[in-house]
């Protein structure tokens, strides 16, 4: 076996970090066994520290991210260490990207890629793919005469699986319900795993205090890793100062605004971060129309997946060439993406966000003058995870540091609050799992349903601005994801429905084997319903995105979790009421961006397609009501 500087100069071309010397130690032994949170700073090469190794060992790696974003942003990377590989060795060696936007095996022999074949997604060397997806192939869903090779292949495969989930402190609720149990079913099963975070809260890591912590963020190993990064990686400038710039609610968009044009630098790399897409676009627009647009770019969670790629792509092209971009983003870019900029501004947020973004803000410690603005008084309602007196506390610590070097620890004893727990996906969860893999027979309707637990019950809704026709091969055209909430309509807040939207309902037909598309005619729960929005074309922009959420519901009030709606549509000449329902989530704070990663492409199984959400009850005794139609 090679040792780790061997391994590293041999396919990164660098030497390790003590960090990634230490998890090589625990991966590329074959006779290690395993189960670990590492807690290391961002930009810090937590990839590399479980990617080297796994090759080095010829282990099946699994890297598993909240978002297709961070899947994006690893794809490049992994396409590099694979294809130095198999130059170097003369073994070929395959990537899988499985997400719900693609699934693709693409194999690498001698330094040149290999025509695509057909053999099964799971049989590759690196796995690049979403938690979402994951969960699906847990549990088994896919075509029919493929789908239970991915439990096999996940529990059985005579190469060692090593699990890496990264970002682990992205995920809440019923998405760390889902993620604790499954790692603890992994870890059960005696499987290879690396959890993997940079601001985990410490109520978060007691719930996963069987694994053996390996930590990075304080302590002696924090120091170790800082000098060799000074020395190694000649990092002259470690620092960045912050500002904090008081303002009010209202005030904050024309805050940045004005700060961002005095500020802005087309040499410098800057990146905005504003909570909500109605208010980040106009800044957007402003500034673009000031600097006639040059290297200008806009991402949010509502534009269409293509049009994400592009704008990351021209932004890390502009990074290789050392050249400026100013970029206004929502929270879809805050985690885990590997973006250096000098200058962060964004609107105040929790505490956790806040130490993610500034990850992204000289991130390689080469740059001189790097600064974080803060701007506001109050972390929006919908947002806030701080009582009233965490919120000052916060606030005190922002002032402290105003003007100096930003310091995260000091922010990290804030971050306190515990998971959102939620007893009805721990037991959906547990039914699918009893069903699988312990052959719990009568449970078996759940599964044919497709139903899948991911991170919400509320259901994603899709836009388009073409439904395709009988027959045709084509997706749905302009295809973005959003909440099914921000599509309906509150009398109370002064909403109301548009009648020029329609609204679809997609299903699988087992018999032509082709997804067909129907205009929504039947009321019931849309966890049994794949709905698509199709919108005039004049209401899309490739570049803006969907601007507004389209209303085409009307709200018909909660009663318990159950949230009731209508659409209104034309039957035979006269006026007919369509009354749907969802059930909702426990009270948490939602980013306007969160449901976006959560809506893979629709999976054909033998009675239905899985659907994003899950399915749950309003009390008790309404447990035997949550399959009806």
């Amino acid at each position: 076996m090679q040792s780790a500087i061997e391994a590293y100069q041999n396919l990164a071309k660098f030497k390790p970090n003590p960090m990634q010397e230490e998890l090589f130690d625990y991966i590329a032994p074959k006779e290690q066994n395993p189960a670990l949170l590492l807690k290391a700073p961002t930009g810090s090469g937590k990839t590399e520290a479980v990617l080297i190794p796994s090759l080095n060992a010829e282990r099946r790696l699994f890297l598993i991210f909240p978002s297709r974003s961070l899947v994006d942003d690893q794809i490049s990377r992994c396409k590099e260490y694979l294809q130095r590989a198999s130059e170097k060795t003369g073994k070929s060696y395959a990537l899988v990207i499985d997400t719900g936007a693609e699934s693709v095996r693409t194999v690498f022999q001698e330094g040149k890629v290999l025509e695509k074949g057909r053999r099964h997604l799971y049989d590759g060397d690196v796995i690049l793919t979403t938690f979402d997806k994951f969960l699906y192939r847990f549990f088994g869903f896919g075509e029919p005469n493929k789908s239970y090779i991915f439990p096999f292949r996940i529990h059985h495969s005579q190469r060692q699986n090593l699990f890496c989930f990264d970002e682990a402190h992205a995920y809440d609720q019923v998405a760390f319900v889902n993620f604790q149990r499954l790692i603890k079913a992994l870890y059960k099963a005696n499987l290879d795993m690396v959890v993997m975070t940079a601001t985990m809260p410490e109520t978060y890591q007691k719930e996963l205090n069987f694994l053996d912590a390996v930590d990075y963020i304080t302590g002696e190993n924090q120091l170790k890793l800082e000098r060799w990064q000074e020395k190694e990686q000649n990092r002259q400038y470690p620092n960045k100062a912050i500002k904090h710039i008081d303002a009010k609610p209202k005030e904050v968009r024309n805050e940045i605004g004005t700060y961002v044009s005095k500020q802005y630098e087309p040499d410098k790399r800057t990146i905005v971060t504003i909570e909500t897409i109605e208010d980040l676009i106009p800044v957007y627009q402003y500034m673009k129309e000031r600097d006639r647009g040059n290297n200008i770019f806009l991402y949010h969670g509502r534009l269409t997946n293509p049009q994400r790629k592009r704008v990351y792509r021209n932004l890390k092209t502009l990074e290789k060439q050392d050249k400026g971009y100013l970029l206004f983003t929502t929270s879809a870019i805050e985690v885990g993406c590997d973006l250096d900029a000098h200058l962060l501004v964004t609107e105040l947020c929790n505490p956790d966000s806040l130490i993610q973004r500034a990850g992204r803000c000289n991130r390689k410690g080469n740059i001189a003058d790097a600064e974080i603005v803060v701007v506001g008084n109050r972390i929006p309602s919908f947002l806030s995870i701080l009582s009233a007196e965490k919120t000052e506390k916060y606030l005190e610590k922002l002032q402290q540091q105003s003007g100096a070097n930003f310091n995260p620890g000091a922010l990290l004893e804030l971050m306190e609050y515990a998971p959102h727990s939620d007893y009805r996906a721990e037991v959906l969860f547990d039914m699918l799992y009893e069903y699988v893999y312990e052959a719990r027979l009568e449970n078996k309707p759940l599964h044919d349903r497709g139903l899948v637990i991911t991170r919400s019950f509320e259901p994603s809704i899709t836009l388009t601005t073409k439904i395709p026709e009988e027959g045709a091969k084509h997706r749905p055209e302009n295809a973005v994801n959003v909440s099914t909430r921000s599509c309906i309509a509150k009398g109370g807040d002064g909403e109301s429905v548009n009648p020029d939207f329609k609204v679809y309902h997609r299903f699988y037909d087992k018999y032509s084997e082709e997804f067909k598309f129907v205009q929504l005619n039947r009321s019931g729960s849309i966890y049994f319903k794949e709905l698509f929005v199709e919108v005039p074309e004049s209401y899309f922009s490739e570049e803006l995105g969907y601007v507004k959420p389209p209303k085409v519901f009307e709200d018909r009030g909660t009663r318990g979790y159950r949230r009731s709606f209508v659409y209104h549509t034309i039957e035979d000449g006269k006026p007919k009421e369509i009354w749907l329902h969802y059930l909702k989530d426990f009270e948490k704070p939602q980013p306007e961006d969160e449901i976006q990663p959560t809506s893979p492409e629709p999976l054909k199984t033998e009675h239905s397609e899985p659907t994003e959400a899950v399915l749950s009850s309003q009390d008790e005794n309404e447990q035997l009501r949550l399959f009806e139609h």
